[in-house]
């Protein structure tokens, strides 16, 4: 009986090998088996377009890497392909599947190629039917290009490095986007010799509320256009090198702003500025600029503490009068950071101040704080938002000023605030 046993056992167990095995067989992702046919360069594929959609019906493929897609939001249902020929935006049927770096195929049949606004494009394309990944993780570099380049030169859909380069004056605290409403906003770069370019972000970014780089350096982007307006498109704010000094003397008042002040120059006073310390007992406390723990950028400081206690203090940061009589949707922003137990800061507004007496005696202040959307703390620096300052079109004497207190019952935090502005929507 034992030779039976073990006979009996052996085809079990050689049953269930086979079952396994067919098993392993049935796990296995399908192989695309995808023609290859007539292959085509970008450039070749661009070179089809002759003012008329190209409905592709035959096979055609084309070889290329993803230099953009849309997992951050500033682009959707969109990948941006390149070779060593040039670069093309494709339209996908469904979002997601084509990842930055990697390495395809494109089979152009049953896709469209067509203009979208001025922007040549490949419509209809399907992940899983039209691409065939060869590998990933194969960035490739940008093409180091100048704006005027940009303006005056064919680069569309191509990775592009600008560098020395920076934000107009007129762009600085805002945000790249408006990602409380979910809305595209344009911002201006230029280079130090006058020549701009549109930086456009979509209010679905997911770096839509970071503010705006401030100072000069390097920006690599994706070129787009729009009814013929040559834009940028970001593809990651860790891709802004922007650290150097600016070079369009960005601590001055730019000129389509009412108000303008980012402490680059150190001073907290000057353009106008004052600073009024209403009380400060028993230290010596008043706002300062520092550049801790932000190297290079400096900024407005306060705070009521001494290193063992919690001054009373009431010190205001006042700005210079400014005129929004021929105003149309004047608006405000500012960035703050703090950190620490004590009174918020608060953000005031008056029309009647005289610009040098003690403002809680003098001049009837608004308290705008509500309107702002501050730090919540840890020095997170935080964009304030848009706050407009419809209530004061016809004003022409407005102020604006930062007070901030701190006390020995209430506690003494430290806040600090930079690039404020105020100019049109």
């Amino acid at each position: 009986m034992k030779p039976i046993f073990y006979l009996s056992a052996l085809l079990t167990a050689s049953l269930l090998l086979i079952v396994s095995c067919k098993k392993l067989e049935y796990d296995e992702p399908p192989i695309k088996d995808i023609p290859v046919g007539n292959i085509l360069t970008i450039q070749e594929l661009r070179d089809l377009f002759e003012g008329e959609s190209v409905r592709f019906d035959e096979d055609y493929s084309v070889y290329a890497t993803v230099t953009m897609d849309d997992r951050n939001g500033n682009i959707f249902r969109n990948a941006y392909l390149q070779d060593e020929t040039n670069a093309i935006v494709i339209r996908t049927n469904f979002p997601g599947g084509l990842y930055q770096g990697d390495s395809v195929r494109l089979y152009l049949k049953g896709t469209v190629l067509g203009s979208f606004n001025g922007l040549l494009q490949v419509d209809s394309v399907d992940v899983n039917k039209n691409i065939i990944k060869q590998a990933t993780k194969k960035n490739i570099n940008p093409r180091v290009v100048t704006i005027e380049e940009l303006i005056t030169q064919d680069l569309q859909s191509q990775l592009v490095q600008l560098n020395n380069v920076e934000f107009e004056a007129s762009a600085l605290g805002l945000t790249y986007a408006n990602a409380a409403n979910q809305q595209s906003q344009n911002r201006t770069l230029t280079d130090c010799d006058g020549n701009t370019i549109i930086v456009r972000t979509s209010g679905f970014a997911n770096f839509a509320n970071e503010t705006v780089a401030d100072k000069n350096g390097t920006l690599i982007a994706i070129a787009n256009e729009f009814n013929g307006t040559k834009q940028l498109l970001i593809r990651d704010t860790e891709e802004l090198s922007m650290f150097n000094e600016r070079c369009t003397g960005g601590g001055s008042t730019p000129e389509d702003a009412y108000l303008f002040k980012d402490f680059s120059d150190q001073s907290i006073t000057s353009g106008g500025w004052n600073s009024y310390v209403v009380q400060s007992s028993p230290g010596s406390h008043n706002w300062t600029t520092s550049s801790q723990g932000s190297p290079g950028n400096y900024y407005a400081v306060a705070t009521g503490w001494t290193g063992s206690s919690a001054d009373e203090t009431d010190l205001w940061l006042i700005s210079p009068p400014f005129d929004l009589s021929q105003a149309q949707a004047p608006q405000l922003s500012f960035r703050s950071s703090t950190r620490f137990n004590g009174p918020a800061l608060k953000l005031m507004v008056s029309t009647d101040y005289d610009g040098v007496s003690n403002p809680t005696t003098q001049g009837t202040w608004t308290d705008y704080s509500s309107f702002v959307t501050w730090s919540p703390g840890d020095f997170q620096w935080t964009n304030s938002g848009v706050i407009p300052m419809l209530a004061f079109l016809s004003q022409q004497n407005v102020y604006i000023a930062f007070r901030y207190t701190s006390g020995d019952a209430a506690g003494a935090a430290t806040w600090q605030v930079d690039d404020i502005i105020i100019n049109e929507n």
